[in-house]
């Protein structure tokens, strides 16, 4: 009798740490609490830390300063060569995403927001990005019911219209935000979280490749309580600007229907 207990209590430890679809569906309703709460108290934002940049023409390692305003969909941000000056400065808002490489004297916009692959994520959803380790901004039911399983894997898939791209963000079992996110031509990994609790953790390293351009970002201080003082979202730039062509949004592949 002991032996037969003591069997099918080894059976339940072995059950518990099983990961099934029933646990990894619970898992992305917690990560979808727990982004929505992080996005619902976000406003003006402050982002540090160090940079690696690699294009076909640069190659630069130095700090950089990313500014966000969740509310009204702005961003701004700096990233310094080893010599202190501006390699790269950006300007985002509801029109679009603006370039400027002040030494290559090159500077281009992406209406929309930023190009990735076919489609493009507009700045209200990249600033969602990087608080959350999710491409879009969704209802926390909407990113529940459009999760998906693959072994132990949580799954998001995203498309462009008329197009047969798709884009797919990866979350692990255990993990606390999404590890990686692919498309045709591009991607980004999340490395590791910063030293929160998981609801006020961000996404703490960054590896991407997009447009051609390889970056990495490990942050060093997040200030969410900093007041931007005026003029912060403007940019000058002294130079024609490229326009490139407008492509689609990406959208949730899967359209989740509330019941």
């Amino acid at each position: 009798m002991k032996a037969v207990l003591a069997a099918f209590s080894m059976c339940i430890l072995l059950s518990c740490g099983t990961v099934t679809q029933e646990s990894m569906l619970r898992q992305s309703e917690l990560y979808a609490s727990r982004i929505a709460f992080g996005w619902e108290k976000l406003g003006s934002f402050q982002l540090r830390g160090n940079a690696r940049l690699q294009g076909s023409n640069l190659v630069a390692r130095g700090p950089f300063v990313l500014w966000g305003n969740a509310e009204e969909g702005l961003l701004r941000g700096d990233f310094y060569g080893p010599d202190g000056r501006p390699v790269v400065s950006v300007k985002g808002d509801l029109t679009g995403m603006l370039i400027y490489m002040p030494q290559d004297e090159y500077a281009s916009f992406m209406p929309g927001g930023l190009r990735a692959g076919a489609g493009i994520i507009s700045v209200i959803d990249l600033l969602h990005l990087l608080r959350t380790g999710y491409p879009l901004v969704m209802e926390a039911w909407q990113i529940t019911g459009s999760a998906s399983v693959s072994g132990e894997r949580i799954q998001w898939i995203f498309c462009v219209s008329d197009t047969m791209d798709r884009m797919v963000l990866s979350m692990e079992s255990g993990d606390i935000f999404p590890f990686e996110c692919k498309w045709k031509t591009g991607e980004f990994t999340i490395g590791a979280s910063s030293p929160h609790d998981e609801y006020n953790s961000w996404p703490w390293i960054w590896s991407t490749l997009i447009n051609d351009s390889a970056v990495d970002l490990e942050l060093t201080e997040i200030n969410t309580s900093v007041v931007p003082w005026e003029g912060i979202w403007e940019m000058t730039v002294p130079i024609p600007v490229d326009t490139l062509d407008s492509v689609p949004f990406w959208q949730p592949e899967l359209q989740p229907d509330r019941r």
